[in-house]
């Protein structure tokens, strides 16, 4: 009898040891975490993509992320993906979905076999552009964050989630922006600042350079740009070429990187400063933008933006964060209520700025700095 009892409890034992390292179940929600890393400084790498299926973030300013999932058997882990760094593939168990994962820097770089000119690769990115990028209607969910700093001093941070109808480059549709939930904080008076392009969403970062009429890589344009390659890096086991660009003419009107894939010709991204030349307002501006790949496609996945003033003598910074996370095909404009137009300004004052106010959402973590500035 006893030795029957104990065969149970070994049974039972193992049983249960099998169900814990077992995969999650098909469908299950689940919450990741975690921090990335570099191997070789041990310092947080900011703006590490983390994809999983059609979920997707990105890691804060100290490296951290979190963000939920929809888990499927066939994709049961999650990639981790840096430029100029191998991809980390992370399996999902039942322990291991708050994650620490250090990227390794790739510094091996093949010598090119073919010897491709920067003009060419640009004429390639229009010749694959329309097997590159989206070809259906998109249904997108993205978080979004605008800050204005003034000498490392927080004046004001609003936060937002969005549904983002997307439609498909070949559409003469526009892409609409739907507030979900919303949030903000003023930490200074405003009264006195000039606030120029605070619209309180994302417009006109959603349309990235693959969408726009006037964007540098269009075939129309490449006349008005000079084009030089600056050498080879790596991005998820692939080479990526690295091209610089600059104004020709006047009808050149940014300058800046473009990252693009050897065996796709996508760009993956951009790097660019707008010409600033016989404007008396901003003094720096910035875009960059990434694009994830999905089955084939490349998708855009985060946009970032900064731009600095003056206001008696003082710098003033207004940066911008948008980060889609979901995404999902759809035949015709979903039925969304509250579609924001291009002047609109919606953020709601919240009482709280705790952790769990996104609960039930995928969002950005707020960088330790940033919370020292809310207080919490």
């Amino acid at each position: 009898m006893k030795q029957l009892i104990l065969l149970c409890v070994a049974l039972l034992y193992s049983y249960c040891s099998q169900a814990y390292i077992y995969d999650f179940e098909e469908g299950a929600l689940l919450k990741v975490s975690g921090q990335v890393i570099d191997q070789k400084t041990n310092e947080p790498l900011p703006f590490a993509n983390i994809i999983y299926d059609n979920t997707g973030t990105t890691t804060n300013l100290d490296g951290e992320f979190v963000f939920q999932i929809t888990y499927h058997q066939p994709e049961n882990s999650l990639l981790i993906k840096f430029i100029g760094y191998e991809t980390a593939i992370v399996p999902l168990t039942y322990d291991n979905t708050k994650l620490k994962v250090t990227l390794i820097p790739k510094t091996e770089i093949l010598d090119e076999v073919i010897v491709v000119r920067a003009d060419q690769l640009l004429e390639d990115v229009n010749t694959y552009h329309q097997i590159n990028y989206e070809f259906s209607n998109q249904l997108l969910s993205s978080y979004y964050k605008e800050t204005v700093s003034s000498n490392d001093e927080c004046i004001y941070l609003a936060e937002g989630i969005f549904d983002i109808y997307y439609p498909t480059v070949y559409s003469k549709e526009k892409a609409t922006i739907h507030p979900r939930k919303t949030r903000k904080k003023v930490f200074a008076s405003l009264d006195t600042m000039v606030m120029p392009l605070i619209n309180g969403h994302a417009t006109d970062m959603i349309n990235g350079i693959t969408r726009r009429a006037d964007s540098f890589i269009n075939a129309d344009m490449l006349n008005n740009y000079e084009f030089s390659k600056e050498g080879l890096t790596w991005y998820d086991g692939k080479e990526i070429f690295k091209i610089h660009f600059e104004p020709k003419n006047k009808k050149g009107n940014s300058s800046g990187t473009i990252f693009i894939d050897s065996k796709s010709k996508a760009v993956i991204r951009a790097e660019y400063q707008p010409v600033l030349n016989g404007q008396q307002f901003w003094k720096k501006v910035k875009w960059i933008e990434e694009y994830k790949e999905v089955n084939s496609s490349w998708y855009i996945h985060r946009v970032s933006y900064l731009g600095q003033w003056e206001q008696n003598g003082e710098p003033i910074t207004f940066e911008a964060l948008l980060v889609v996370t979901d995404f999902e095909s759809v035949k015709k404009r979903p039925e969304l209520t509250e579609a924001l137009t291009k002047n609109d300004i919606f953020f709601n004052h919240a009482s709280s700025f705790s952790e769990n106010f996104w609960e039930g959402f995928n969002y950005i973590k707020l960088s330790a700095k940033e919370k020292q500035t809310l207080g919490f």
